[in-house]
């Protein structure tokens, strides 16, 4: 048998023939290819949608559009790109655990807010963000959980990386996560978090709008299996450790 050699175009040819609806099973009306975009900047880019700031993804990452038709036209602007009024903020939204079931239950039923035990972090942290305000309970509360920076995603925390890759191929697996749109009157940001993380309270403010791939080979992401325990909470930095009286 003849040894597989890694390079740049073998991966391209694997992207190429790559179909999102069909490896994680979804209906290909999900998807619109006009928002499909293969990124090609080395490092991330400052950009700002909404008066608030985001870093995009970089060259490896490859966005499926979605189809956004479902959020109806109201408020047509929430997608702008210029700072138009009604300009929807942008966050990514990664996979830990179960990824595949998590994208199919996404994509059929829209995001809900987790009451398990690994969605307690920051939900009891002060909000420390300019719409503070504009709650009346001033902890952030239970909500889903967004970051400006994809990047941040895919550090390893203490042995606790914020997305897992999936095998796609004898040779590939891949890393998944959704690139949304957020209102921006409706994001928390928890005195915790130095202002790498968002909560927002109501999945209704959270509007996914393209799906992002990864592809990576075999030996980094058993790399990356190895070096990390996702079934751990996640290891978030710069929380203060509290003891318990």
């Amino acid at each position: 048998m003849s040894a597989y050699y890694w390079n740049e175009n073998n991966l391209e040819r694997v992207i190429q023939t790559f179909n999102p609806a069909t490896f994680f099973g979804l209906s290909p009306s999900l998807f619109d290819k006009k928002g499909d975009l293969q990124y090609c900047n080395e490092e991330p880019l400052k950009l700002t949608r909404g008066k608030w700031d985001y870093y995009t993804p970089f060259k490896g990452w490859i966005r499926y559009g979605l189809d956004v038709e479902k959020f109806g036209n109201s408020g047509a602007n929430w997608l702008a790109c210029d700072g138009a009024k009604g300009e929807w903020a942008v966050g990514f939204h990664g996979f830990r655990r179960d990824v595949l079931q998590v994208v199919k239950c996404i994509a059929s039923e829209g995001f809900k807010v987790f009451q398990g035990k690994n969605s307690e972090w920051g939900t009891t942290s002060k909000d420390v963000g300019p719409n503070a305000h504009l709650f009346n309970e001033k902890k952030c509360g239970k909500g889903i959980f967004l970051t400006p920076k994809i990047k941040h995603m895919t550090v390893n925390v203490e042995h606790c990386r914020l997305i897992k890759p999936i095998q796609y191929n004898k040779h590939y697996y891949i890393e998944v996560a959704l690139q949304c749109r957020i209102h921006p009157k409706k994001i928390r940001k928890p005195e915790c978090s130095n202002s790498e993380y968002y909560i927002v309270n109501d999945p209704v403010h959270v509007r996914p709008y393209g799906l992002l791939v990864h592809f990576m080979t075999e030996a980094e992401a058993k790399s990356i299996l190895e070096d990390n325990n996702f079934n751990l909470e996640p290891a978030i930095p710069f929380v203060e450790q509290s003891t318990n009286s």
